[in-house]
């Protein structure tokens, strides 16, 4: 393990309304609120076991929640709290400012609050990343288990098949939810804007989110390269976002993408060409790992009850 702790940031802020589940999920009961909060295991909120085992792992100082501070107070067992409770993309805005304002660097990892990730798990992701380390993102994607009684409660979650090297078969992953990030490397507004559409579209099929996500991007993307073109700079910006964006969301639904080649893609789309210049050997990595507990989180009051029955 490195001496090199990691900021990390825990975004908690609520959802106002409940998730929309695909087909899958029909018969579920989806949940809203602030689930670090409402959620409790033994009578104690699920954030706070968390931090727990975030804090115990020995990666991560200092640790920030991202939520509003009427609910977490100024400080959380040892985690700072940051006044936030806006959209998705908002909040990760705050986080990023806080950071770089308490830190002086723009290097951090982000997670979420209604996780609970196994600490042994955890050990496995970030040794990938300290082995592999400098990197422009890291983003662990989850190998399915190949019985699917062993997901439980989030038997519906949405599954994606991506091949892990070229010539070998795909395998059926589940997205996680750590990452870690060199925010000084990315292009910030467009990250803001698009994962606060992901989120709010988690759990629909891949061209539908992809159409919400162009249709709301394109005339930012057009504006900067006009920008571009004022300071004499190529204006290829919205080319670059939307070939990669749309090669990536065929590739990614035929099951026929490599990990290698979503990780390239994601970084021509993410990180600005002025730091891929820079530093040519700098890189994405989204490896493919086993870690089941990255990637249930908790969205419907039956996957709230398995947690609750296995720890209480």
């Amino acid at each position: 393990m490195s001496n090199n702790l990691l900021p990390l940031v825990i975004l908690a802020g609520s959802d106002l309304q409940p998730a929309k589940l695909p087909e899958s999920g029909a018969g579920l009961h989806p949940l809203k609120g602030y689930k670090g909060m409402d959620l409790k295991v033994k009578g104690r909120p699920l954030i706070d076991l968390l931090l727990e085992r975030l804090q115990v792992s020995g990666y991560f100082n200092p640790i920030f929640i991202a939520g509003p501070k009427k609910l977490y107070g100024d400080a959380r067992h040892g985690a700072v709290v940051i006044d936030t409770d806006l959209n998705f993309g908002k909040n990760i805005e705050q986080a990023v400012m806080a950071v770089r304002a308490s830190c002086g660097r723009g290097l951090m990892a982000l997670t979420t609050c209604d996780i609970l990730p196994k600490v042994n798990e955890l050990h496995r992701l970030m040794d990938d990343y300290y082995q592999n380390a400098p990197l422009d993102f890291w983003f662990p994607v989850i190998l399915a288990p190949a019985k699917p009684q062993q997901i439980g409660a989030s038997f519906w979650k949405p599954k994606y098949r991506v091949v892990p090297q070229t010539g070998e078969p795909p395998c059926t992953l589940l997205p996680g939810h750590l990452i870690v990030v060199d925010t000084d490397a990315l292009r910030l507004p467009l990250v803001y804007r698009t994962f606060d559409l992901a989120y709010r579209t988690r759990n629909r099929p891949i061209f539908y989110r992809l159409g919400l996500i162009v249709s709301h991007v394109f005339l930012g993307l057009v504006v900067q390269d006009i920008r571009n073109v004022m300071t004499l700079r190529l204006p290829t910006l919205t080319f670059t976002v939307i070939y990669n964006g749309i090669a990536l969301a065929l590739r990614l639904r035929k099951g026929v993408i490599t990990s290698k080649e979503l990780a390239d893609r994601l970084h021509n789309i993410f990180v600005m060409y002025r730091h891929r210049r820079c530093y040519p050997d700098r890189k994405g990595r989204l490896p493919l790992m086993h870690g089941l507990s990255f990637a249930k989180d908790i969205d419907t009051e039956e996957e709230a009850q398995e947690i609750t029955d296995r720890l209480g």
